[in-house]
Formats: C-alpha cells, sequence, structure tokens
C-alpha cells in the first residue's frame, strides 16, 4: 500500500472546491435543458455502456465497502488463533479448526538454522582493483554441481566495482547462493558475502569457490569460509533439547512455528486474536472505498456521482484525525492510503480495535456512518445515477424547483456536501 503521512485539510477543501465546481457547471449546463438518457434516445429511458459500467463499479465497490466495515465493528476483532510473545524471535501459525483447551506452549529457541556464509576480504571500495584484466573465470561446487562463472575486469575498474561483477553473476546464475557487498561509508571499506539460501547441515547445502582462469576470487578472499551451516536447537515446554534442520517447526495441534533466532527467555505461544485478519479487513475495506470513490469522482459527466464522491469525502473528513492516528489517510486524488509502521503501533497500542469496535451497535461512530452510506448504494444503486431517469424529470431552468425524484430525499445541499 502507498504510504501517507494522513488527512491534509488543504488537500480537502481542494477536493471538495473541484466536485462542487463540477456540479454547478453541470447545474447550469445541463439541468437547464431535459435531463435525456446518457445515449440521448429521447424517451427511452435506456443506459449508455459508460453509465452500466458505472453502475457495476460502484455496486461491487459499495457492497465489499459494506461488508469490511460490519466485519470492523467487532467481528473481525474476534477471531482467536495462537500467537507468539516475541515475533522478532518466532512466528507462529495456527492451522487447526478449534482451539478448545490447548495451553500456552514454551518454545526456547538455542539457535536458529543458518547456511553456509563466505566474507571476501575487506577492501578500499573506491581503490583501483588489483587483480587480473579481462575475462576471469571462476566456479562455484554445491550440491554436487560445478557452475562456471565469469566476470570481465575492465582497467580503471574499483573494488567495489569487480565485487559487484561477481554477486551479480553469482545470482543471476541461480544456483540457492545469494551474493551482496556490504560497504560501510564511514571507513570507505567493501565487502562481498555469499550466502546459501538453504539452511541446515545437509551436505547438499555446502558450496566452494575457486578461481579457473584469473585470480578474482583469490584477490577478493570470497573463498573464505565465516560462518559454517548449522541445525536449529530448541526445546519445547521445558524438554529436552530438539534438533531441525529447517527453522520451520511443528508444535503440534496445528501450530506450527517459524524460528527467526536465538533468545535468552522462552517465547511464549498463547491465545491471542488473530491481527493479522482484522489487517487483512482494513485492507479491503481501504481497496473498496478506493474504488468506490474513484468511480464516483471520475464520472464527471453525472451529478449524482459527484455528489456521491462529496458524501464520502464528508465521512472520512469527520474522521480524519483518528484516522490519521491509525496511519489511514488519503492522497491528492481522494483516494485512501496506508502507512504500515504506523498502523502497526496502533494495533499495538489498542487504537485500531478501539476506533472501530467503540460505537459497535449504535448509530453513530465511523463504521456505521459510512456502513449506512455503503449499504445505500449497495441496495440502492439506480439512485446514484442522474442517466438512470428518463426525460421525464425535467428541468426547465435554474431557478424552478428540482424534481424530489431527481435527487431522493434530503435537500440539493445534502448533495453537494
Amino acid at each position: 500500500m502507498r504510504v501517507s503521512g494522513g488527512f491534509n485539510n488543504a488537500g480537502i477543501s481542494s477536493l471538495y472546491n473541484t466536485l462542487f465546481q463540477g456540479k454547478m457547471s453541470m447545474h447550469t449546463n445541463k439541468l437547464s435543458r431535459d435531463l435525456l438518457p446518457i445515449n440521448n434516445a429521447k424517451g427511452s429511458g435506456s443506459l449508455s455502456m459508460n453509465s452500466l459500467q458505472y453502475i457495476s463499479d460502484i455496486k461491487s465497490a459499495s457492497s465489499s465497502l459494506a461488508s469490511a466495515l460490519k466485519d470492523l465493528s467487532g467481528p473481525a476483532f474476534n477471531q482467536q488463533t495462537m500467537v507468539s510473545s516475541n515475533t522478532d524471535a518466532m512466528t507462529v501459525n495456527f492451522n487447526g479448526k478449534n482451539l478448545g483447551s490447548m495451553s500456552d506452549i514454551s518454545v526456547q529457541i538455542d539457535q536458529v538454522a543458518m547456511g553456509q556464509l563466505n566474507e571476501g576480504s575487506r577492501m578500499s571500495a573506491t581503490g583501483l582493483y588489483g587483480g587480473d584484466r579481462g575475462v576471469n573465470r571462476f566456479e562455484i561446487t554445491s550440491g554436487g554441481k560445478t557452475t562456471q562463472l565469469s566476470v570481465s575486469v575492465a582497467a580503471g575498474d574499483s573494488n567495489r566495482d569487480v565485487q559487484q561483477k561477481m554477486a551479480n553473476a553469482i545470482n543471476n546464475a541461480g544456483i540457492g547462493l545469494r551474493a551482496t557487498v556490504e560497504t560501510d561509508s564511514a571507513t570507505n571499506i567493501s565487502m562481498l558475502r555469499v550466502e546459501s539460501t538453504n539452511v541446515g547441515t545437509d551436505e547438499r547445502n555446502a558450496f566452494s569457490i575457486r578461481d579457473f582462469t584469473g585470480n578474482a576470487v583469490a584477490r577478493t578472499g570470497i573463498n573464505q569460509v565465516s560462518r559454517e551451516r548449522q541445525d536449529a536447537i530448541y526445546r519445547v515446554n521445558g524438554g529436552e533439547a530438539q534438533v531441525s534442520r529447517s527453522n520451520n517447526i511443528n508444535l503440534g495441534n496445528g501450530v506450527t512455528a517459524t524460528l527467526k533466532a536465538s533468545s535468552d527467555q522462552a517465547v511464549t505461544v498463547s491465545r491471542g486474536r488473530d491481527m493479522s485478519q482484522v489487517r487483512g479487513v482494513i485492507e479491503n475495506m481501504v481497496r473498496s472505498y478506493n474504488n468506490l470513490f474513484s468511480a464516483a469522482a471520475g464520472n464527471t459527466n453525472d451529478f449524482k456521482a459527484q455528489s456521491l464522491a462529496s458524501r464520502l469525502m464528508n465521512v472520512m473528513s469527520a474522521y480524519s484525525r483518528s484516522l490519521s492516528d491509525m496511519g489511514i489517510g488519503f492522497n491528492s486524488d481522494g483516494r485512501l492510503t496506508i502507512d504500515s509502521n504506523r498502523l502497526n503501533q496502533a494495533f499495538e497500542n489498542g487504537r485500531v480495535e478501539q476506533f472501530f469496535t467503540e460505537n459497535n451497535g449504535r448509530n453513530f461512530g465511523f463504521t456505521a456512518n459510512l456502513g449506512r452510506l455503503a449499504d445505500n448504494v449497495s441496495n440502492n444503486t439506480s439512485n446514484f445515477v442522474s442517466s438512470a431517469m428518463s426525460q421525464n424529470f425535467a428541468y426547465s431552468g435554474f431557478g424552478n424547483p428540482i424534481q424530489q425524484n431527481f435527487f431522493g430525499s434530503g435537500s440539493i445541499l445534502d448533495y453537494m456536501f
């Protein structure tokens, strides 16, 4: 999702002005004559393909938005799962159907499974490379298979240039190794690192690097093993040490875990709320709102579509501060955006649940207000498209009364803002 700094009052005013000016222009230019179906087939009351697409778009988006808001008013926060007390050390996933009487699980992580790591010599990043020029070929043997790679060293290449060329060759080979060049800008030192993407002590995960022609390997020192491959070692509920060649372990009863890092204290797996599902519902709400708003705001030839866009913005601006505190803002086009870091913080301090559920079951609050509008669009879609009217609802002048059938219930101001 895009990152936003939150709601911008100036942006809101600009969007309001744009929509208002669009309405008034249509009001004087189009409502002063008969309002005909968009295909201009006078008296037919039929709709153009554009109108039909618009109706389909707002019907689908509003239905999805209404569903997401209903979930956020409470149900999404009631889903329970098994959660980790330290996600930096271990994440968990519950694949079972029922938590039943499951109790807490304690996992002590002594070490995680890792792959072999080679770290080359520390070299002056911008210093002139002192190895062989021209084409240098080197071989990597991994899993019983030898692959020959090559790099072309030009006069004037720096140490970092050659290190990066070797890293690119290794990464492009697709042989289960990941190569990077680390540079310390403060000391101007760079180093080539090559690590196996496979973990554990399986012999197939070992690799070696050697020169074939030229001396690129020897010069960069990338044939040096700095960390041997290792298995994961952990203990469950204070029991005996268990060894795994993978960091993915099974804790039983539908609970699986991924070991991330060793920890001084045991990680506790206990019952908790499934915030990942809530996050998914929030993302669906944002996506559905954007689809609905874009369809309405983009339908510039339809007075009611522009009115719908204004009403949507009305709701969002009323809760702008609270939404912004959770990292939900909008860009200059009126589309919602999510700042993931701020949303994470809002989950941790409870603001997300409080905001979406504090008025659950009442007739006010964000989910209730936006939900009513979404339900109205979903259930009465034709009320939000002017071209659905026949020419019988003609308007013969700016100063004459406006048919209630055209605007629905409420005054014209309700649709302008």
